[in-house]
């Protein structure tokens, strides 16, 4: 079984169809930690992938506290999808220019804003293949304040060198994931991971559903092995890529 929702309801089915012992890509398990920003950063952290300087807090207040020098900060909820809640902090006293959460209660992420040149590159795994996209960025901030999304159109495939091929396969490993993308800013300094997703879209990964529907058949035959043969020769098996 393939999760491809965002909803909680889809999560439901999927880790219900998990417990009856149907193989589920990806793991419940996996998704619900990448969709939980305060797990996702203590696993990248732990990974050492290269982060931006983080702050979490249920009051978002707390981040007028924070030194001067250290905005302009991007905040959102720790929970939340793509660019919703997204909001540009440029000192302390912005704070009061956050979106409303419409009365849910919720963790908030504040990150050090990196300074991009207007483009995203976006890493995409299927099992042990990985590629590398770049796409306009779809957010911008006019100002402090919630963050303008557009439309952006246009994806360009792009060389993988060894830094990004392990950041990619990294991520996805450490989230235990087989199907994700990494929402990478190539900053002045170097690379800089913003989060992890489970099921990307793969904008112009050529044949990705051709890719992604070989690797569920790979995941199929070895649950199916797994089952058959028992746990020991399972963990024998060795994953190649295709």
């Amino acid at each position: 079984m393939v999760g491809r929702g965002r909803n909680l309801a889809g999560l439901g089915l999927l880790a219900a169809a998990s417990a009856l012992g149907v193989p589920a890509v990806n793991d419940p398990k996996a998704i619900e930690l990448v969709r939980n920003k305060v797990a996702m950063q203590a696993v990248l952290a732990h990974h050492q992938m290269p982060l931006p300087r983080t702050w979490f807090a249920g009051d978002p207040s707390v981040f007028a506290e924070l030194p001067a020098d250290l905005f302009p900060l991007v905040v959102k909820p720790f929970d939340g999808d793509g660019a919703a809640g997204l909001a540009l902090l440029t000192a302390p006293a912005d704070v009061a220019l956050l979106p409303p959460t419409g009365g849910r209660t919720t963790l908030y992420l504040a990150q050090e804003y990196l300074e991009t040149d207007g483009f995203d590159v976006k890493l995409y795994g299927i099992g042990p293949r990985v590629w590398a996209v770049r796409k306009p960025s779809p957010v911008r901030f006019d100002g402090p304040g919630p963050a303008v999304v557009t439309a952006a159109t246009g994806a360009d495939l792009i060389d993988l060198d060894a830094g990004l091929t392990d950041i990619a396969l990294t991520c996805g490993r450490a989230c235990g994931l087989e199907l994700w993308g990494v929402d990478v800013a190539m900053t002045p300094a170097g690379p800089a991971v913003i989060e992890v997703n489970d099921f990307p879209t793969y904008s112009a990964v050529p044949d990705a559903g051709a890719a992604i529907a070989a690797h569920v058949l790979t995941l199929v035959r070895l649950h199916a092995i797994a089952r058959s043969t028992g746990r020991d020769h399972y963990l024998t098996l060795v994953r190649r890529p295709q």
